[in-house]
């Protein structure tokens, strides 16, 4: 059995949360003492989330989103902090430390996309970390194993990120290598991919103007789905618990997606 700061305490060694963006709330969500021998991994913790790691006796949610983001001004039972503490689960966000953090969701997804030469990409923050400041940057970028055009490269992105049925991209009107990656909104990180010689931009969601400029500056831009560029890294996150906690039993949701997509 364990507890939720030795949790935290393994996060923070791999995702150090010292590097978390000033505006993010990873951490500890709520403790509320049990001792963990279940942990359930999501994306986000919504009623869904919750009521299945309670129906799969789990004590504690690890995600990727924080369940408390902005002051809590009111709280009601249809929600999923009051439910997490009728039902005594506890809960452990890694957002932005997860993104930027060597091994985390960003390297999960050039991954997934068999990027080679993989390296950092759009400085957010300089940190100090042990003594030294360090440069975070959120996205990563490589080389594509073969040349492709935009719409191959939106096919292939589709495939690889399960089968994902409909996607907004800008065709750079050029053929495709060097590909840069920001899992869920890092749609203002096209403005720097000119400047880094990349021929196309993956990330969740964007803004129209960013969207304008990728095509006015011959730069191939989709947005594959917030849920869809991110959920990729889940795999990591257990991985790192289970490995860490090998006697703890670590089970990642089976929840979906909560877009619907209408086919014409």
């Amino acid at each position: 059995m364990i507890k939720v700061k030795e949790v935290y305490e393994l996060l923070n060694e791999k995702y150090p949360y010292c590097i978390q963006e000033d505006y993010d709330n990873s951490g500890i969500m709520a403790d509320f003492g049990r001792e963990i021998d279940k942990i359930v991994v999501s994306l986000d913790i919504t009623n869904s989330v919750v009521d299945y790691a309670a129906s799969q006796g789990a004590q504690l949610i690890v995600s990727h989103h924080p369940i408390i983001f902005r002051p809590i001004r009111s709280i009601s039972f249809h929600t999923p902090l009051q439910r997490l503490a009728a039902a005594g689960i506890s809960a452990v966000s890694a957002h932005t430390n997860f993104d930027i953090a060597d091994g985390g969701v960003n390297d999960a997804l050039a991954s997934r996309l068999d990027l080679q030469n993989v390296q950092p990409v759009f400085k957010v923050s300089e940190k100090p970390v042990n003594g030294a400041t360090r440069k975070n940057y959120i996205g990563r970028a490589g080389d594509l194993p073969r040349e492709m055009t935009p719409g191959e490269l939106a096919a292939f992105v589709g495939e690889r990120l399960r089968g994902i049925p409909t996607m907004e991209y800008v065709d750079g009107g050029r053929p495709v290598r060097r590909v840069a990656v920001g899992g869920g909104a890092c749609g203002e990180f096209i403005f720097e991919c000119a400047e880094n010689g990349i021929d196309a931009f993956v990330t969740g969601e964007c803004k129209h103007h960013e969207l304008l400029y990728a095509k006015d500056n011959g730069i191939t831009m989709m947005a594959a789905g917030h849920y869809a560029t991110e959920n990729v890294a889940l795999v990591a996150l257990a991985q790192t618990l289970q490995e860490g906690f090998p006697d703890v039993q670590v089970e990642i949701t089976r929840v979906d997606d909560p877009i619907s997509f209408v086919s014409r």
